[in-house]
Order: structure tokens, then C-alpha cells, then sequence
């Protein structure tokens, strides 16, 4: 028998920043938006016009930035702003509620290091003044990482939980020279979460089998797509992880 599963896709999203520092200027991004069993449904890419005095020069150097390319490829920040929302409204799955009751969809956004890249988006959003359609609880890959392995005991941690590192030790090409490239980052990462969903999933807890239930998930959340608790037909894009609130 073929079950349809809710449409409840992800947009996996990386950005390149000018530095570390939140109010830095993003000069290139990209996402991949997926469907509930990680096929990929749309991509996005673009490189942004930037105040170079806003960037610290150390980055600029040690990343794809390329003068050339930029003045010839690059749109306006605001440009920018209003293509990427007009991605993410086209892949919104998650419902949320207006002031004035009505019910609309947001994107669910992940990244890895989701915290960076949620704190950058929303202070480019709200520089050109603009709303930005997803879910500010942005899930991340690093924070599944970190989880899975606590989890499963009888795997052995990497060193560190850096993007490089974790797509080495699942198997997922990465080359060196190709890091800090917004759409190939991006498109790595998709690779890990997917790779990340093909580890046996542990056992569910009494409690977690529980809130499984569609009779209790309908009580306690009536208004919202069943994204929040995982049972076995939904292994994947419904892990229950978050980065930031």
C-alpha cells in the first residue's frame, strides 16, 4: 500500500558573510528546498551587492569572493531579499497564525550552525525592511549531529562537528577547495542530513510512542501539520532537533 505522506518539505540554506559578527554583510546565498523523503524540489542561488568597508577584509580573502564576478553577477541586498522570500513562501509548510487569526505557511528553514546563519538572515530581513516567511525555530545539522552521537553510543565521535569533518566521516565527498561556495555548502549539507537518516534510528521511549499518537497530537496541536513528533513513516524530515527558539 502507498502512503502519502504530509507535504512537509525543509529549505536548507547557507550563507557567505563578510565576518562573524552578525551585523557583517552577506555577499552570497544559497538553498535547496526538499520534500518529506529529502528529494530535492527547487534551488536557489545568488551573490549580493555589499559594502565592502562593512566586511572584514581577513574573510573576503579567505573566501570565493571574486571583484569581477561580483560587479557582473550581484543584485541589490533588498533584490535579493525579495527573490529568497519568494522561495521560501513557495515551499512553506508550516502554519502559522496572524494577529488577526488567519492561518498562513512559513518555510522551515535548517542550516548547519543554524544560530550563525538564523542570526544573519533575520538582521538582512529586517535591514531592507522586509518579512521574512519561515519559521525563526531554524533546525540544524550540527545540533543533529551532536545529538545522534550522544545517542548512539557505540559510534565514535569526530573531532569536531564542523561541516568538513562530519561529511569525511560519513562518507560524503567534500573537497577543500570548493568550501565557502554558498551552493556547494549548501548542497553538502543536504548529503549529511540524508546521510545522518540512513543511521538505525533508536528505539522508541513508552513517552515517545505515546505522543505518537495522532489522537493525541490532533488534541494538543488541532491547527498544525503533524511535523513535530517521529514515527517510523516519517524518519527524515520530521526528527524532532532544533538549533535556536
Amino acid at each position: 500500500m502507498n502512503i502519502r505522506l504530509p507535504d512537509e518539505r525543509l529549505v536548507f540554506v547557507d550563507l557567505e558573510t563578510g565576518g562573524v559578527e552578525p551585523w557583517r554583510p552577506i555577499f552570497e546565498i544559497a538553498a535547496i528546498a526538499v520534500d518529506s523523503n529529502l528529494n530535492e524540489l527547487e534551488s536557489f542561488e545568488t551573490r549580493l551587492k555589499f559594502c565592502r568597508s562593512l566586511a572584514n577584509p581577513k574573510v573576503l580573502i579567505g573566501s570565493r569572493y571574486n571583484t569581477q564576478a561580483w560587479r557582473r553577477r550581484a543584485i541589490d541586498a533588498d533584490d535579493a531579499a525579495e527573490e529568497f522570500a519568494d522561495f521560501l513562501s513557495r515551499h512553506g509548510t508550516v502554519d502559522q497564525s496572524s494577529q488577526s487569526g488567519r492561518v498562513f505557511q512559513v518555510a522551515q528553514m535548517v542550516a548547519h550552525n543554524a544560530a550563525f546563519d538564523g542570526q544573519f538572515l533575520c538582521n538582512w530581513f529586517n535591514r531592507v525592511g522586509r518579512f521574512l516567511p519561515a519559521s525563526r525555530r531554524m533546525l540544524c545539522t550540527m545540533q543533529r549531529a551532536i545529538w545522534l552521537f550522544h545517542e548512539n553510543k557505540s559510534m565514535t565521535p569526530p573531532e569536531d562537528f564542523k561541516l568538513p569533518t562530519l561529511c569525511q566521516y560519513f562518507g560524503i565527498p567534500f573537497a577543500a577547495e570548493s568550501a565557502h561556495n554558498a551552493k556547494y555548502d549548501v548542497s553538502a549539507t543536504v548529503q549529511l542530513y540524508r546521510a545522518m537518516n540512513q543511521v538505525i534510528a533508536l528505539p522508541q521511549t513508552p513517552l515517545q510512542s505515546a505522543w505518537a499518537s495522532p489522537k493525541w497530537k490532533q488534541m494538543f496541536y488541532p491547527t498544525r501539520r503533524l511535523t513535530s513528533w517521529p514515527n517510523s513513516n516519517h524518519r527524515g524530515a520530521l526528527s524532532p532537533w532544533l538549533a535556536m527558539a
